[in-house]
């Protein structure tokens, strides 16, 4: 069904981890930083140092470097071209429908979120169905299939997706992703994730999680409308589901007893750790005047 390349010698290719919004990337992110990135000590210096304004994107994203070893960011596919060779990618994708639900509620009741303004006076139907935001229309379609001329997300005009940008997806995934996970599968991509790269250690601290159930009580149908505009999206999740099944099973994570175990050590690593982190966080949130920012 699918070419399984990429798979060899990811720790010495440039990560490009793709975070789109509400799918667990600041998970991710952190995951990253322990990995890749820099000590922690390092990281808190340099949140309490002020900071000019910052660059351009692309003046950003050109300066970093081979030692840098990845980036992080709501961006699209095509991004590679400003940042250091060889390079992989990796993402998240979560159910459409699920994902909409979950940026709606986040947006609506955050005023530092990116979409507050088109969520705060809209019920859900009406942001889901009549918001012209792309990430509302086929949303992870576009984040895979990249523009050219934009490093955010795909420019085809708002309805005017087509199963030939489906197509560039899967490509790219084919050619350029050794990862692409599952919110749903959440522990099971982190597993993955670690194997890809040659981690031991991938436990996580939770963040970002919603609380609110506000998404068990919308209705069928307009699941079932949001389903339809978002299409392209819905067999883009089956088709990387399917693939994602396939390299658990090629690498042996499809075991319940290696999920259970490590659930089971994720929860102690969180008793320890997840107070003093979320007070880190916190402070670090309100300097930086990032609360609220999207996950």
């Amino acid at each position: 069904m699918t070419r399984q390349i990429l798979n060899e010698n990811n720790h010495q290719k440039f990560l490009i981890f793709l975070h789109i919004q509400k799918t667990g990337g600041i998970t991710i992110q952190r995951i990253l930083r322990r990995k890749l990135g820099q000590s922690l000590i390092t990281r808190i210096s340099r949140s309490f140092q002020h900071q000019d304004q910052a660059d351009s994107l692309i003046e950003s994203l050109k300066a970093k470097t081979s030692s840098d070893r990845y980036f992080i960011g709501h961006s699209c596919y095509g991004i590679h071209q400003y940042l250091p060779h060889p390079f992989t990618y990796m993402s998240l994708l979560r159910e459409p429908v699920s994902r909409i639900v979950s940026l709606y509620y986040f947006s609506k009741s955050n005023s530092t979120a990116y979409y507050h303004e088109h969520a705060v006076d809209k019920s859900l139907e009406d942001f889901a169905l009549n918001t012209p935001l792309m990430e509302l229309d086929n949303g992870q379609v576009r984040f895979i299939a990249g523009d050219e001329q934009d490093c955010f997300i795909n420019r085809t005009p708002f309805g005017e997706c087509s199963e030939q940008l489906l197509e560039h997806a899967k490509q790219n995934i084919e050619k350029h992703f050794s990862l692409i996970g599952l919110t749903e599968y959440f522990d099971q991509s982190i597993l993955l994730m670690g194997t890809l790269m040659g981690w031991n250690n991938c436990l996580y601290l939770k963040r970002n999680i919603s609380r609110s159930k506000a998404a068990n009580v919308v209705s069928q149908q307009l699941r079932e409308a949001i389903a339809q505009q978002n299409w392209l999206d819905i067999q883009l999740y089956e088709y990387v589901k399917q693939r994602f099944f396939i390299q658990l099973a090629k690498h042996n994570l499809d075991k319940p007893t290696l999920l259970q175990n490590f659930q089971t050590q994720n929860r102690k690593f969180n008793q320890y750790l997840n107070y003093p982190y979320t007070a880190y966080d916190r402070l670090k949130a309100l300097l930086r005047g990032q609360i609220g920012r999207p996950s």
